[in-house]
């Protein structure tokens, strides 16, 4: 759900029938205490109507918004060092995502001064085949998660292992659970213990955007002490068994470049390959000025 309708364009042909040549969508994270806001910029245009200034008109929707969430976020702020009228230091960030191989899209956001900061790689696995058994390390063993009895222990278990990654926000319990517990099949939420303690986690759900027969990895994490131990493997391989036992027959999971050294290569050692890659471009600009 949109914050604001001017955060929104549909730019139609009328007809009949009627014809959808452009659109755009955009959400604003504002940082108070950094000065700068970051605008998520979603949009395509019709390939018959390029060129014609609809995607600067977008273009400019987006640095709209950022403007006037920075200015909100400013107006709310008790910090006295910083004057209303000194926007100096604040800046608009837009991102926006581009599917690889778009190489229109991507020479006119980089002619526009957007620079690539990410790149998501999506991985699949087909599971016609049973996949190898996991091998979990001594003193190591792997349950699924009760609903109620284990919510703290998960919520901290995914903060602290996801702490170090770069592009980790954090999220407060109610947040976390309303989007990750699955109450339909907790079965899917596999934790790997070391006695008491949750040292991983592989947080799953039946069904993807693309295809209800297929299993989705939402969150696989260990927490630094316990990295290196082959707990990652083991609860993918068990979450794998799961999800062929439920009649699945392929598995996904989306990871950026950023994340954690060696995601990847354990998903390629998995046995995953790489199906989509997309890119996401930035471009900084000072508040209430274009690029």
């Amino acid at each position: 759900m949109l914050d604001d309708p001017r955060d929104a364009i549909v730019i139609e042909q009328p007809g009949p029938p009627t014809t959808l040549l452009a659109y755009a969508s955009t959400s604003a994270d504002p940082e108070p205490d950094a000065a700068e806001v970051t605008v998520h910029l979603e949009g395509q245009v019709h390939p018959s109507v390029t060129g014609q200034g609809l995607a600067s008109w977008i273009l400019e929707l987006a640095e709209a918004v950022g403007t006037r969430a920075r200015l909100e976020a400013g107006s709310d702020t008790d910090d006295p060092a910083r004057s209303s009228d000194d926007d100096s230091t604040e800046v608009v960030r837009i991102r926006t995502a581009l599917l690889d191989g778009d190489e229109a899209a991507r020479r006119w956001f980089t002619t526009r001064g957007f620079r690539p900061v990410r790149h998501l790689l999506e991985l699949r696995l087909d599971l016609h085949a049973p996949p190898p058994a996991p091998r979990w390390p001594p003193g190591i063993r792997a349950r699924t998660f009760v609903p109620g009895d284990d919510d703290e222990l998960l919520w901290r278990t995914h903060q602290a292992a996801f702490a170090d990654v770069p592009t980790h926000l954090p999220i407060d319990r109610a947040d976390y659970l309303a989007d990750r517990a699955p109450a339909d099949d907790p079965g899917l939420v596999l934790l790997a213990e070391h006695g008491a303690e949750v040292v991983g986690i592989a947080v799953c759900r039946a069904g993807t955007e693309v295809a209800a027969e297929e299993g989705w990895v939402r969150d696989l994490g260990v927490v630094p002490a316990w990295r290196r131990h082959g707990i990652a493997m083991a609860l993918l391989r068990t979450a794998f068994a799961a999800f062929r036992t439920r009649g699945l027959t392929g598995v996904a999971l989306e990871v950026d470049d950023v994340t954690l050294e060696g995601a990847v290569a354990l998903y390629r050692r998995a046995g995953m390959r790489v199906t989509r890659r997309t890119d996401v471009l930035e471009r900084v600009s000072p508040a209430g000025g274009g690029g």
